[in-house]
């Protein structure tokens, strides 16, 4: 009779009842995973997190850890996108250049900000409700939550304008050239097709080259400030996956397109518009 619940226990079928009675064992967690046909390394994780027994794996460390955090977006918030020290040798020329640097900086960063607030209070949202009624946790989740409230209230703040135009007038410049092309329009003088060209090229390098620049001004500051207190938060939370990115690599992409298309696409584009 004493082995009868050992057998219960063998024939559950179910991974996920199995793994709520093997909550709490770290070791026979992943001695049972290894015998489950894991098909990737994503389902493993997602068992893995319904295997928690507990909304915190440091409940002690979690309130130092989202203080940290906070101070970090902060700091983020005031330094991000400010002082930048590109087109040092441009002269006259840097202030306007370095402020369009920063403009792109700033939706980088604000973007960011805003999407940190929006997951930290979702975040804790889901384990408060997932805490025992009245626990410590259940109260530290909570304060935290209503903290995440406030952060997505102060972060508020504007994040369109002067970058989508740059990107927007870059674009449209190389493309408005291949569309005449395409279209079989032949330029009337062989001057007007190298106008057209260098326009259109220095449009497309001067664009790539401010949002190359603001990108990874934007990148920097966010590595800086946050990526050691987010990883600690995260950590501390548990089974909570990865802290999320910023945009910055969709803005160099955009950036290093940009560069492509001036250099190659563009003046291919416009010679073969003069031979029309």
């Amino acid at each position: 009779m004493a082995t009868e619940p050992r057998a219960q226990h063998d024939e559950i079928d179910n991974p996920i009842e199995r793994l709520e009675l093997l909550a709490g064992d770290d070791n026979a967690i992943s001695s049972y995973l290894d015998e489950l046909e894991v098909q990737s390394p994503r389902e493993r994780e997602m068992l893995g997190e319904l295997a928690r027994s507990r909304a915190l794996h440091d409940p002690l460390g979690f309130p130092a850890a989202h203080h940290s955090a906070v101070a970090a977006l902060e700091s983020l918030g005031r330094h991000g996108y400010h002082g930048s020290r590109s087109a040092a040798r441009l002269g006259p020329l840097r202030g306007v250049i370095r402020y369009f640097v920063q403009l792109v900086a700033r939706f980088v960063v604000v973007s960011y900000l805003r999407q940190v607030s929006t997951d930290l209070r979702n975040l804790y949202w889901l384990r408060e409700m997932e805490a025992d009624d009245g626990s410590d946790e259940m109260k530290e989740l909570r304060a935290a939550r209503l903290d995440a409230e406030g952060l997505i209230v102060v972060f508020t703040r504007r994040q369109l304008g002067v970058p989508s135009f740059i990107v927007g007038g870059a674009l449209v410049s190389i493309f408005a050239t291949a569309g005449r092309a395409a279209e079989g329009f032949a330029f009337a003088t062989w001057w007007a097709a190298l106008v057209t060209g260098l326009v259109g090229a220095l449009v497309g390098v001067g664009g790539s080259w401010v949002i190359l620049r603001g990108a990874a001004l934007a990148s920097r500051r966010i590595r800086l400030s946050t990526r050691g207190p987010l990883e600690r938060l995260w950590a501390t939370v548990g089974q909570c996956g990865r802290p999320p990115r910023d945009q910055s690599r969709t803005f160099a992409l955009v950036g290093i397109t940009l560069t492509v298309g001036a250099w190659l696409i563009l003046p291919a584009v416009v010679a073969l518009a003069f031979a029309l």
